[in-house]
């Protein structure tokens, strides 16, 4: 009889035991749960999250009951709780159109109003200052040994843009950064090519992959003729995908690229890797910047303007 009243009195104090430990686990749940109802309506986010990684996570074990925690290392949470990138590189990539309203067709195309106006971009000119959308333009570019691409690119823009003043152009000489929906009745982006290979060499143009204005395959056509005839480099047939798809051509992704009834192309002058480019991009840049020059007079969208003179009559074109 003693034997058994002290099993009953063992059972009776782990009964005892048992619904203290239940009650102090039913008790951790409810308190994750219920937090976020309790919060102000500034917390409610911040709440919702640490419940969403909650839920995710085993509950703590009381601390008096021998349970292996299973909870990832402080470290992991630190890492789920943390923004991957600032706010400002991920708002741009929410859209895929940057440009507001319906594309315009090439028939639509209306030159922009007031002078002819030109704008020449010196290729990786101030990249450094490329905002989040365009993180990837900051560090990039060619050299020969220490000149950058970009004083070749903006010495042979600043020196075309001189002849085109003289005309009569309205000229902007543009950096890397092109400004938000720019317009212009022409836009000519100026690089310089790079390769591993000593024999690489050669200029090449190209239009935009995807021309809303319908008129960039011909001025193509003209600088292609005419900086080969300036210059005497050997125009290579083919484009890549970066010329094309050149980001400031594409105003369906970038806020930052022209209105999409700008004409636009982009001109590879020579490549700074060849010795016999060089000669002419590098050392005779007012060839590579007459080549350029030539076409423009020559598109039938820029011809030049008509000079007044000081009686007001129209002289004609010079």
């Amino acid at each position: 009889m003693r034997f058994a009243g002290y099993v009953c009195a063992l059972a009776l104090t782990v009964g005892v035991v048992g619904f203290s430990v239940r009650d102090r686990l039913q008790g951790s749940q409810d308190l994750r749960v219920v937090a976020p109802s309790m919060a102000t309506a500034e917390e409610t986010p911040r709440l919702e999250a640490t419940v969403a990684v909650a839920a995710e996570i085993p509950v703590d074990p009381a601390p008096s009951v021998a349970v292996p925690s299973t909870d990832p290392p402080r470290e992991r949470l630190q890492e789920v709780r943390r923004s991957p990138e600032p706010q400002e590189s991920r708002s741009w990539r929410r859209s895929s159109y940057r440009y507001p309203g319906p594309i315009p067709t090439p028939e639509e195309w209306v030159p922009p109003e007031g002078p002819v106006r030109i704008a020449l971009q010196a290729g990786h000119w101030k990249a450094n200052e490329a905002p989040a959308e365009l993180a990837g333009i900051r560090d990039n570019g060619t050299r020969w040994q220490s000149k950058p691409e970009w004083e070749v690119n903006l010495e042979i823009a600043q020196r075309a843009g001189a002849l085109l003043e003289e005309v009569g152009y309205q000229v902007d000489v543009l950096p890397a950064v092109v400004p938000p929906g720019y317009r212009a009745h022409l836009f000519v982006s100026i690089h310089a090519d790079g390769s591993s290979d000593a024999q690489a060499a050669g200029y090449r143009v190209s239009a935009p992959r995807r021309d809303a204005t319908g008129r960039a395959g011909g001025f193509v056509t003209l600088l292609e003729e005419s900086y080969g005839k300036e210059t005497g480099l050997r125009r290579l047939p083919d484009v890549t995908r970066r010329m094309s798809s050149y980001y400031a051509f594409n105003f369906r992704r970038y806020q930052h690229a022209l209105h999409p009834m700008t004409i636009g192309v982009i001109l590879e002058t020579g490549y700074l890797t060849s010795a016999g480019d060089r000669r002419v991009i590098l050392d005779d840049p007012d060839r590579a910047a007459r080549g350029i020059v030539e076409a423009i007079k020559a598109f039938p969208e820029t011809p030049p303007p008509v000079k007044v003179s000081p009686s007001g009559a129209a002289g004609g074109r010079p």
